[in-house]
């Protein structure tokens, strides 16, 4: 779902990636792990869908 939405796997980490582009900001990068874990837990895939809901906004 998230790779559909353009959120990208960080080359070297357990991070996702996204860049925004609004019409009232020049562009929004997004990375998205968690460090008491390690990498990426259920809370950043949370997250990442509830940025996209609010993005489109």
């Amino acid at each position: 779902m998230l790779r559909s939405a353009q959120w990208a796997e960080v080359v070297g980490r357990d991070a996702l990636y996204k860049e925004f582009v609004f019409k009232d900001f020049n562009q929004v990068h997004i990375t998205l792990s968690t460090h008491d874990c390690g990498g990426l837990s259920t809370r950043d895939i949370t997250l990442a869908t509830f940025i996209d809901q609010v993005s489109v906004l």
